[in-house]
This record gives structure tokens, C-alpha cells and sequence, in this order.
């Protein structure tokens, strides 16, 4: 099957995480694939993208008209069975909108929803797909109120597969100390753990502990430089952080720390799918991030108290990691790969019926 993706593709974000998840799935299973992914605004190295991967438009931004650009023969020449957008929201709309029909001749197509909310731009409901697809039954409700319920498809947002690594292998690997306790937050958001570093220093007194803080963004890293002289149990390192590498961070660390507050509209923590195939705990913030995650993460409002769970091995974090890999087994980027495939099929056929495995009943929220 020959499938193109509109997305956002090896960039820090969870539109570009799904994409490149369920992907990289497609690919090994042997489908054709072409991503229409953007020019990011920022500099970024696109020598590490794929060859199946073609820049061709930017991202539409208000205060930066000039640069903007969107090659419509990119999307008129297209050649295949099925067209996937991920976060229409977020693209250049009246662009794709206006190449749209074209599309809709010669492709199946499929919209992927990362909207928590329905948006407010009108030319987002001109749009005709085939199939709209969204995570779980918090977006089905609102969806059901733009499209019509037989074309809303629930596929569950995919994991990173299982992949385990030896953590003083790992720790030398990256230059890390091997005799302490190491506490990883990375990314775009770590400026949310500063008001943590005081829980952080106390239990420090009690297990020697480095926080390990990543990052790319300039400003989050002069931050934490700028609080080193008074919390020096902070480790900073600089740049992006491939998949690969980030599971080697992952695999020396003794947890991964996830704090964000609570959201308006919609969300899934992109972070938490991405990291749970490593086997390092992640303590999350108890906010509607991580509302549909039950016991396969450690839920915190005392950072502290889970931390010296976390560090003395307790029963609760044995149990955690265990249920995280079930999960992981259940929502693999290969299983949700393959539920995207069968839907492929079943519009290809010109039908709406799906298998067993991919029913129009909704996943329903885990239970205790």
C-alpha cells in the first residue's frame, strides 16, 4: 500500500512522535511511504530525516509572514491509496484545502486528531475525510458533534516497543556517575520542574541524587545554569536527543519526571508513550495529562514521597513496571500500526466495517 503522510516529522512534539511511530511501523511492514512534512521555522538539520521524507511547506505563523511558503506540486502530483494529515489545526489549511479536491480523486483520506478541542478557524470544517481517527473517548464526544459518527474511527496513541538496556552500561556510555541516583527530565518543558528543586535537594540528603536535565531550548538551559550554584545536584546537558540516545538516557536513569499542569482541552502525554518501553519508572504529575493512565505510571502530588518509593524499590514501583509493559505489549507503534492498516483496507474496499480488532466502540478508559 502506498501511503502519504502530512506531518510534522522528527521535530520534539507528539504530532511528530505519532507520526513517526506509526510511520516507521508502516515501513517495516513493507507499505510504501512518503511524508509531507514541514521547513521548521527554527534551525533545524533536516540531514537526519529519511529519504521518504520531503519538506515542502512551512507552518503557517502570524508574526512571520516572510519565509512562509507551500509547494502545491507536492501535493498535486501525489500517487497513492491513502492521504493521512495529522493536527489539521496546525497546517497551512487554506493551502491543503485548495489541493484538496485533488487528493480526494485519486486518495482515501484520513485525519488523525491531536485537536483537544474543535478549533476555531471555519475553513477547518470545509474539509471532507474518509476517516477521522482520534485517541480515545474524550475526543470521540466533541468529534461526534462535527462529523458523522460512522466515519470516527478510535485508535489508541502507540507506544515506543519494549527496549530494555543495562543501566552502569548505559551510565558509562554517557559519562554519567554510576554511584548515584540520577533524576532525567529532558525536552521542551523542563522550565515546569524548577518550583521541584526543593523536594529534590531534601531527598537528595537522604540518596545522593544528580537531576539530569536536557534540553534545546536556550533559554531552559541558561535557566537551570543560572540555579546550579544553588541546587549543584543539577547536571545539564545541551542539544536534541534522538530516540536511540534518549532510551540510553533513559536506561541510566532511575525515573523519568514528567510535570505539567492541567490542560484545558484534550491532551495526551506524547512523553509517557514514547519512554514507557524503556523500563525506567516515570513519575507524572496527577493532572488530566495523564488521566487515562491508571498504574502504569506513578501518579505524584508529593514528588518526594514517590521519589524514595522510587529509590528503594518499593512493591509499588515492581508493580508499575510491570503494568507499563503490558501496555506497551497492548499499544506497541506495531499494533497501532496495524489497526491503522486495517482501516486503510476497509476504506479501500469502500466499506465502513472493520475487524474485531478495530471496532467502532470506543477503547474505554482503563479501570483499577
Amino acid at each position: 500500500m502506498k501511503i502519504v503522510m502530512m506531518s510534522r516529522w522528527n521535530i520534539p512534539c507528539g504530532v511528530s512522535i505519532h507520526a513517526e511511530l506509526v510511520g516507521r511501523a508502516w515501513v517495516a511492514m513493507g507499505h510504501e511511504l512518503e511524508v509531507l512534512a514541514p521547513c521548521e521555522w527554527e534551525d533545524y538539520k533536516s540531514d537526519v530525516d529519511e529519504p521518504f521524507v520531503k519538506r515542502c511547506y512551512r507552518l503557517p505563523k502570524p508574526e512571520r509572514k516572510e519565509g512562509y511558503f507551500f509547494d502545491e506540486r507536492s501535493f498535486r502530483d501525489l500517487h497513492c491509496d491513502v492521504f493521512v494529515v495529522q493536527n489539521l489545526e496546525i497546517l497551512p489549511m487554506e493551502d491543503l484545502y485548495r489541493v484538496f479536491p485533488s487528493i480526494r480523486e485519486k486518495a482515501k483520506t484520513v485525519f488523525v486528531v491531536h485537536e483537544g478541542k474543535p478549533p476555531k478557524d471555519p475553513i477547518f470544517y470545509r474539509f471532507e475525510w474518509d476517516a477521522v481517527v482520534c485517541f480515545d473517548e474524550r475526543y470521540k464526544r466533541f468529534l461526534e458533534k462535527i462529523y458523522p459518527k460512522e466515519k470516527i474511527f478510535v485508535i489508541p496513541y502507540p507506544c515506543h516497543p519494549l527496549h530494555y538496556g543495562d543501566k552502569m552500561k548505559a551510565r558509562k556510555e554517557l559519562g554519567l556517575p554510576l554511584d548515584k541516583k540520577i533524576l532525567f527530565n529532558y525536552g521542551i518543558g523542563v522550565y515546569r520542574h524548577l518550583h521541584l528543586l526543593p523536594t529534590i535537594e531534601r531527598v537528595h540528603q537522604e540518596y545522593p541524587l544528580i537531576l539530569l536535565t536536557l534540553t534545546h531550548i536556550p533559554e531552559w538551559y541558561d535557566l537551570f545554569e543560572s540555579v546550579r550554584h544553588r541546587y549543584p545536584f543539577i547536571e545539564l546537558r545541551k542539544g536534541d536527543i534522538p530516540i536511540p540516545q534518549l532510551y540510553t538516557y533513559l536506561h541510566a536513569s532511575d525515573a523519568l519526571l514528567v510535570h505539567k499542569d492541567s490542560a484545558e482541552a484534550v491532551v495526551v502525554p506524547s512523553t509517557a508513550f514514547l519512554c514507557l518501553g524503556s523500563g525506567c519508572p516515570i513519575l507524572a504529575y496527577d493532572t488530566n495529562f495523564f488521566e487515562t493512565f491508571d498504574k502504569e505510571v506513578i501518579k505524584y502530588s508529593d514528588l518526594g514521597e514517590v521519589l524514595r518509593e522510587v529509590f528503594q524499590g518499593s512493591e509499588r514501583v515492581k508493580e508499575t513496571l510491570r503494568r507499563a509493559e503490558t501496555f506497551v505489549q497492548n499499544h506497541s507503534s506495531t499494533v497501532i500500526g496495524e489497526k491503522f492498516i486495517s482501516l486503510f483496507n476497509s476504506l479501500q474496499s469502500s466499506r465502513y466495517e472493520v475487524s474485531s480488532s478495530l471496532s467502532r466502540e470506543y477503547y474505554p478508559l482503563p479501570h483499577p
